[in-house]
């Protein structure tokens, strides 16, 4: 997928390059060298072939051709492609995993109107009432036990 950049320019993170902190603005970023820390732009990311992120990342499209250990969210579309591997939680409104990717995390889906993903719900487990002396209950029982 090519990042359509409307104009915006875009910031390189080159090959030999480490940065440790905190990344923040409003261009695009494509990333070839090693970043750990935080990432939250206003902006289109990628992450090149070459390019290892150690961050939880924020941004409108996001694509990972490299390495990204972290929590990712796109506020728009995230795409791992063929050569990305992607360990962490990835929330979007739209994900895009290609064949030969690796994503190992979880995937939560940004619902249309809004910008961030609604709030989890826990499942629920069936309640079993509590054993008392009147009423003693044992796993798999329906009643009283006499």
């Amino acid at each position: 997928m090519e990042v359509a950049t409307s104009g915006a320019s875009m910031s390189l993170v080159s090959e030999n390059v480490r940065i440790e902190g905190e990344l923040g603005g409003e261009e695009n970023i494509l990333i070839n060298g090693r970043v750990l820390g935080s990432i939250k732009l206003n902006g289109d990311i990628v992450v090149g072939q070459s390019g290892v992120v150690e961050a939880d990342i924020e941004g409108n499209t996001i694509v990972i051709q490299g390495t990204v250990k972290g929590n990712v969210t796109a506020r728009n579309h995230l795409e791992i492609q063929a050569t990305g591997k992607m360990i962490g939680d990835i929330t979007a409104k739209s994900i895009d995993i290609k064949e030969g990717s690796t994503f190992e995390g979880r995937s939560r889906m940004i619902k249309p109107g809004r910008t961030e993903p609604s709030p989890a719900v826990p499942p629920t487990t069936p309640q079993t009432p509590a054993a008392t002396a009147e009423n003693p209950v044992t796993a798999g029982s329906k009643g009283r036990i006499i």
